[in-house]
């Protein structure tokens, strides 16, 4: 059975931020991705989210239908 996802997109303005969300990302028990063009990262991976950068337009993919993917930015759904 596959999961259903919530999606969103958004920028990081800053390291400070980016840091927040993968450490928020890592406290889920389900799977999380970052995806900029071409690239597909483990929303879990400090590197490979730093890879991608500040000031780049990125989709957010939680799979997991009861989790709003807001959660794991600095404002409210």
């Amino acid at each position: 059975m596959v999961s259903e996802v919530r999606k969103i997109k958004h920028t990081f303005s800053t390291v400070e931020e980016l840091v927040a969300f993968v450490v928020k990302a890592e406290r889920c028990n389900f799977e999380i991705r970052v995806i900029s063009n071409h690239l597909v990262i483990d929303g879990k991976s400090l590197m490979g989210v730093m890879i991608i950068g500040i000031g780049t337009q990125v989709e957010i993919i939680c799979y997991n239908e009861a989790f709003c993917p807001e959660q794991l930015l600095n404002y409210a759904a």
